[in-house]
């Protein structure tokens, strides 16, 4: 899951003709591609490898102390 915060991102000539080809042609399924491939995934990518909390870890953290 991504970290709800402000996020930048950039996009290359190429990513920034294909947006502006899905933008003339309105061409939705492309448009849902291009949101999971060059914003998603970057917003995905930036994101990974860093420090978290034991908090964001999935489950409850305090179930380990409650089985010993």
């Amino acid at each position: 899951m991504l970290e709800l915060k402000r996020t930048a991102i950039a996009f290359d000539e190429k990513e920034l003709m294909n947006l502006e080809e899905i933008i003339i042609d309105q061409d939705e399924a492309e448009a849902l591609k291009f949101l999971k491939r060059a914003v998603y995934n970057k917003i995905a990518k930036g994101q990974q490898n860093r420090l978290k909390s034991h908090l964001d870890t999935p489950g409850d953290p305090a179930e380990g102390f409650k089985n010993k």
